[in-house]
């Protein structure tokens, strides 16, 4: 992955010699043929996720398969005649496993109604919403450059493509998503597209083949247009239907009504929080999200760091005293991001089980052993230290310390997630002893604490990091939704969370880390956080450590 990241690096600096040289009346209109197919790989640079895809399309149905074929996701328009599926139809496919049979393809049906009209998916771009740029080189030769930019919805494409035939061929788009109130880059997804054909038969959108099941059509929802900035939290009808949205959107079952009663009266709670913080000129904004009806107890069950013991240092010296950090400040570069550099895995999460401790070190492991290998970057089983690490001062589920995470792994090693089996939410038996690759650590090194330079060059050389920080004294990053973290009310001492630094950058002079959460993909910037760099904001530098390897 590292490589083919590389790559991608290397393509955009060859391609930044663009221009307007070549005259747009040169070239034909920029449009696509009426029926085609490619594959391509998706890259998000923001969350390290690679997919591959393989994608059909005509002007009446589509069909995408991700990884390699598993999951398959037809669309059919709707007929104009009167019929079960006058608004379209959608066929999702995918395989199931269990113990009466092996990879057995399950197919759902889904009708769209008439104000969820079901249509074509499209990958591509609408062709006319672009302004040809210029042309660049890429690594099949010379490609033209196109640019899309919506103001509106602060988003920017661009989109390369070549002439073949007289007919145009996309090779590559690239889409970026800001927050519109600060303007700091939110996603970023990049398509490599490859073997674009225009002909194909046509059965590849036959589901005749697949029991599918249902069809019943789209509900039409009345909370579908409500809009949750205008909401008033002191108007019951405003906050009953904010909540209805709120559990169908997170699948929110309550046993009881006295359950029911007290989760929409923390949700309320939540809802008046997100709106007085968000009405201040604060530098991060805050929304609601899946820790929005749970009640303080519940929310620390997704941290789960106990502080390390005093006196326990690293095994290895911080090779850099303030003579080399001075020296060094001055060539480091003005950001860093190891997602680009594919030192970074894909965000996951810890759920309810206290096992931040784990994800903080395995993925500064993870990191260390691709700068070691030449970018192979290897996805390595937290769930190995949630299982055999209680001897050296972890807790499983109930916490741990990134030192005892640490020390457990210079004696056994860490597997990985493919041989030792992926992440359970739950403590589990210990299966060290069968493992057949086993990736062993030398010890680890504490950064000069509460120094934003020698964080800054230890990110740079030896990143990602795995750091200590303060959520449970402010309450506020749970709702986090974008821009720079700040609250005074966090402290540098009550340490209770382990996450894992990335990078750092500056935004109007007001500079910040990029930080991986344990909290899932649909959390905060596609499970990433930037919390400033000033003050030792929540404590970030009081104890960051790298592994040695």
């Amino acid at each position: 992955m590292f490589l083919f990241l590389l790559k991608i690096l290397l393509l955009f600096t060859v391609a930044s010699v663009t221009g307007k040289s070549v005259q747009s009346e040169e070239l034909p209109d920029l449009k696509w043929p009426k029926k085609y197919t490619f594959e391509a790989t998706k890259v998000s640079l923001t969350s390290a996720l690679v997919e591959d895809i393989q994608y059909w399309r005509t002007s009446k149905q589509s069909r995408v398969d991700y990884n390699s074929g598993a999951v398959k996701s037809i669309k059919i328009k709707g007929k104009r005649k009167a019929s079960s599926a006058a608004f379209g139809v959608q066929y999702d496919i995918h395989p199931e496993t269990t113990e009466e049979y092996l990879n057995e393809l399950k197919c759902t049906r889904k009708n769209g109604t008439l104000t969820k009209r079901i249509l074509p998916e499209d990958i591509l771009p609408r062709a006319r919403d672009f302004e040809h740029v210029g042309k660049d080189f890429l690594d099949i030769g010379e490609v033209q450059k196109y640019l899309c930019e919506d103001e509106e919805s602060n988003t920017k494409k661009y989109l390369w493509a070549s002439l073949k035939n007289s007919t145009w061929v996309p090779v590559r788009i690239e889409d970026l998503e800001f927050n519109s109130w600060l303007e700091t880059l939110k996603k970023h997804t990049v398509y490599d597209i490859y073997n674009f054909e225009t002909e194909f038969d046509e059965n590849v959108f036959d589901v005749d083949q697949y029991d599918c099941a249902g069809e019943a059509a789209v509900e039409d929802s009345e909370e579908d247009d409500i809009d949750l900035s205008i909401l008033d939290p002191e108007n019951d009808d405003h906050v009953e239907a904010a909540f209805n949205r709120f559990k169908q959107e997170h699948n929110r079952n309550y046993d009881t009504d006295d359950e029911h009663e007290m989760r929409k009266n923390i949700f309320q709670k939540t809802l008046r929080k997100v709106q007085a913080h968000n009405s201040k000129n604060s530098s991060y904004k805050m929304t609601l999200n899946k820790f929005s009806d749970r009640t303080r107890e519940e929310k620390q069950k997704s941290t789960g760091l106990i502080r390390r013991k005093e006196g326990e240092v690293g095994t290895h010296a911080f090779p850099y005293d303030e003579k080399k950090i001075s020296q060094l400040v001055e060539t480091l570069p003005a950001d860093v991001d190891l997602r680009l550099l594919g030192y970074v895995s894909p965000v996951r999460d810890q759920e309810d089980c206290g096992s931040c401790w784990s994800f903080g070190t395995t993925s500064a492991v993870e990191g260390a052993l691709a700068r070691s290998n030449g970018g192979r970057l290897l996805r390595l089983a937290n769930q190995a230290l949630v299982d055999c690490a209680w001897g050296f001062g972890a807790n499983g589920c109930n916490g741990g310390s990134d030192t005892a995470a640490y020390r457990w792994m210079i004696k056994y090693g860490l597997p990985t997630e493919e041989e030792y089996g992926p992440y359970k939410n739950k403590d589990g038996f210990c299966e060290i002893d069968n493992m057949t690759s086993i990736y062993p650590i030398k010890g680890f090194t504490d950064v000069t604490p509460f120094s934003v330079e020698a964080l800054k060059i230890a990110v740079m050389n030896h990143g990602p990091l795995s750091v200590s920080i303060d959520v449970g004294s402010s309450d506020t990053l749970y709702n986090y939704n974008g821009g720079i973290y700040y609250d005074k009310d966090c402290t540098a001492t009550k340490l209770d969370h382990e996450v894992t630094l990335v990078g750092y950058g500056e935004i109007d002079g007001d500079s910040y880390w990029i930080v991986k959460n344990s909290w899932g993909r649909d959390w905060g910037i596609d499970g990433y956080f930037h919390i400033s760099t000033r003050d030792n904001a929540c404590g970030i530098a009081t104890e960051p450590t790298y592994v040695v390897i």
